[in-house]
């Protein structure tokens, strides 16, 4: 088990025992060690019970418990906590702003311990009567219940890609010609519909093995299996298809509805044209539509056709076209590898530069950087960099923007850096009016260089916080600020869709990984796939520059 998997166990405990009142101090020191647990550098369960008591924080019967996390994959303790939990209580632990204090008065003041209970609770202004909640939690709760209602369902793009992959190869185990379709292979940044295309001539309908694929009758066809794989919630469809339809089939489901609406100068639809004819390749299909062929992840009914006559000659961002990465976190703050490795991590994977931008002072829940620790993180880079030929590291922070949008140093300790991302990370409730001035000020700022995960959005488990996107899009523009698109699947922020406005006001977009340890940097493909859906070329990719270019970007500002 990993250290994070580890660390869930544990959290979920302490929130348990204090739920039920056990242990308040336990309480606090399992909660408060899971932030110690994920910083670890190395692996917990590679440690002795003696190794693991010498950490700071952890005594002999939370060491005791991970021993036997590590041994069984699972805590006695806890299972007993959860046979006694009502089930509902877990869902209300997603509502956002709900500490376990209220859960608890929720529960054993008011008797709720699921969310339809509360929800009707809310609807009946009862939880705004309520002593230590009032009207603004109670609005806020039912944002959060609405905002959890719509994500039921659904996975984020790099969970459904694991799954969609997994069924694949059970369904290659019957029908080695099968191929994914849909929403995965457009690379949508959350998938709700898991579909594939297999290949068989003739007659005679799909079958599968009934206790791992899971058959709605009522939905399913003799040409379209329907249903469910295991106990994942996530819809699947397996329709068969014919070998001479397969091409026009396939670019078919690999396109949203709207796509295949659009009309050629002929006043045809794509769909129509795709009716007509058996195509061999979608290149051949497109061509012959008056088009030439668009990428699957661009496909979503928005500009694209637009955008492929306007960019005949401009390449989409790929990953081959990456040569650095500029949004990295060490154990200078909260990552799990040293400066050091990060760096010669990113070397070895063909790059040229690495750009670290640990966490400002602010941030004390992630350790910030102090500025003595600026100065002495500078010298070990200047150190390294001094060993390193065609590579080099990049000195960063990502700088809280504050509540009135400043800046987190003063500016002698922010002229030290070759570049700032600035980005928000507290008091993420402002109206659209507080959180826009915020912004603006922070990108008026002469020394941010990055506007980091703009929204602030969690996918599938927190809304971003409102703003005016053009007027902070049109500011960027104007203080020659760069965009990051973070490429953590959990964010995915700025939204794609904003792409192409970005664009039409020569911002550049940066694809930024937002790295907490060395396998991190790969999320940036996450990134470049969002990219290539809102059109990104790799000539307006901050990090597809050299060296010396970006460092020119930087210096302009």
């Amino acid at each position: 088990m990993t250290n994070s998997d580890i660390a869930d166990i544990i959290q979920l405990t302490g929130k348990l025992l204090d739920l039920h009142d056990r242990d308040e101090m336990r309480a606090k020191t399992y909660i408060a060690s899971v932030f110690t647990l994920e910083r670890l550098e190395n692996p917990i369960s590679e440690m002795s019970q003696k190794e693991v008591m010498q950490i700071r924080g952890f005594g002999k019967v939370l060491s005791a418990n991970i021993e036997e996390i590590v041994k069984t994959g699972q805590l006695s303790e806890l299972q007993g906590l959860i046979d006694i939990t009502p089930e509902g209580i877990f869902d209300i632990f997603k509502v956002k702003g709900l500490g376990v204090k209220k859960i608890k008065t929720l529960w054993k003041d008011l008797g709720i311990d699921n969310i339809n209970d509360l929800k009707i609770a809310c609807e009946n202004n009862k939880i705004a009567e309520t002593k230590g909640f009032g009207q603004k939690t109670q609005d806020a709760i039912l944002e959060s219940l609405a905002f959890i209602q719509a994500q039921q369902g659904k996975l984020r793009m790099d969970k459904g890609a694991f799954l969609s992959n997994a069924i694949l190869e059970e369904i290659k185990k019957r029908y080695p010609d099968v191929y994914e379709v849909g929403q995965v292979i457009r690379r949508c940044e959350t998938v709700d519909l898991l579909q594939f295309m297999v290949i068989k001539d003739g007659f005679g309908g799909l079958k599968f093995d009934e206790s791992t694929f899971k058959q709605e009758m009522k939905l399913s066809s003799p040409s379209a299996w329907r249903g469910f794989y295991k106990d994942f919630q996530v819809p699947i469809e397996i329709e068969k298809v014919a070998s001479k339809d397969f091409v026009n089939k396939q670019l078919m489901k690999n396109s949203d509805e709207n796509h295949l609406k659009f009309q050629n100068e002929e006043g045809i639809t794509l769909l129509s044209h795709l009716s007509k004819i058996s195509f061999t390749s979608e290149k051949e299909a497109y061509k012959t539509f008056g088009y030439d062929w668009i990428v699957p992840e661009m496909r979503e009914g928005l500009n694209e056709f637009e955008w492929i006559e306007k960019h005949k000659n401009e390449e989409l961002v790929t990953w081959d076209s990456l040569k650095g990465t500029v949004h990295n976190h060490s154990t200078y703050s909260d990552g799990k590898h040293t400066l050091k490795e990060m760096a010669d991590y990113c070397q070895s994977l063909g790059f040229e530069f690495f750009g670290i931008a640990d966490h400002s002072q602010t941030a004390s829940y992630a350790s910030g950087l102090w500025p003595e620790t600026v100065i002495k993180q500078h010298k070990e880079i200047d150190a390294l960099n001094a060993q390193y030929q065609n590579f080099r590291i990049l000195k960063g922070i990502e700088s809280d923007i504050l509540i009135n949008g400043s800046l987190d140093y003063e500016n002698d300790v922010l002229a030290s850096f070759d570049y700032i991302v600035a980005s928000v990370h507290a008091v993420l409730n402002m109206d659209i009016e507080k959180a826009t001035l915020r912004l603006l000020k922070a990108i008026e700022n002469p020394y941010t260089n990055i506007l980091g995960h703009l929204s602030g959005r969690l996918l599938l488990s927190r809304k971003g916080y409102p703003l005016d996107y053009k007027k902070i899009i049109d500011a960027c523009a104007a203080n020659r600020v760069v965009m990051e698109l973070n490429a953590s699947p959990y964010r995915l922020d700025i939204d794609w869709r904003w792409i192409d406005y970005c664009l039409s006001k020569d911002v550049m977009i940066s694809i930024n990984p937002d790295a907490h340890e060395m396998k991190g940097i790969h999320d940036m493909q996450y990134g470049v796939e969002v990219a290539r859906k809102g059109g990104l070329p790799k000539e307006m990719t901050l990090n597809c520059l050299s060296t010396s270019e970006i460092l020119k970007v930087f210096s302009k500002k």
